[in-house]
């Protein structure tokens, strides 16, 4: 499943997805992966338990190799916490990486880091990945190659999605939660927000 969340600026959406990786922490109540509460764990601590990170941004290291970087995301890897993605596996997602392989992140077009860093998420051992906006500052031709990408992964993992794209990530999703200063205001299926405009401006203001 793919859950998008979205709202305004400043609603709280990539603080939700830090709160859930441990860099921010919760003001309160608690978060739970499958039947463990991980509020309270360090973002490694919850990376190794299945949950892969991609922010916005992408947080490459630049002097490092596609190789290299997709190897430190099998580092946190902690068996049985999530799907076990060989690298073979990772790169059928992603095939561009291939003829990339030995090239330094910092040679890569904006789309083959924003690659690279889903693909170094998923090598974690991953179960649940966290997108922060994804699609920005990409192609045409590059956001339809990772929409693919994403849309084959919702039958391997479970993703949550924040992006200003609003169309995009309604068509991706199948569930939305919007959110106000922090706050839920709705949970819902996103279809009924793709076909029904009242209701989304009603719900998302925008």
């Amino acid at each position: 499943e793919i859950v998008a969340l979205l709202g305004r600026n400043g609603a709280g959406k990539s603080t939700l997805l830090k709160t859930i990786i441990g860099i921010a922490p919760p003001a309160q109540g608690s978060i739970r992966l499958g039947e463990e509460t991980i509020s309270g764990l360090t973002p490694d601590q919850v990376a190794r338990r299945g949950v892969g990170y991609v922010p916005q941004g992408r947080g490459l290291f630049a002097g490092m190799t596609v190789a290299e970087n997709l190897a430190l995301g099998r580092l946190k890897r902690l068996t049985g916490a999530g799907r076990h993605w060989e690298e073979e596996r990772v790169l059928e997602f992603f095939p561009r990486l291939k003829q990339r392989w030995r090239t330094n992140a910092d040679n890569l077009s904006g789309g083959e880091q924003q690659m690279v860093a889903v693909a170094r998420a998923l090598s974690g051992d991953t179960r649940l990945l966290l997108l922060d906006e994804p699609f920005e500052g990409l192609s045409p031709a590059v956001t339809e190659e990772l929409f693919e990408a994403f849309d084959r992964l919702r039958h391997e993992v479970s993703i949550m999605i924040v992006d200003h794209h609003l169309d995009l990530a309604l068509a991706l999703s199948d569930t939305t939660i919007a959110l106000e200063r922090g706050a839920v205001t709705w949970t819902g299926a996103s279809r009924a927000l793709r076909e029904d405009l009242d209701l989304r401006r009603q719900v998302l203001w925008l």
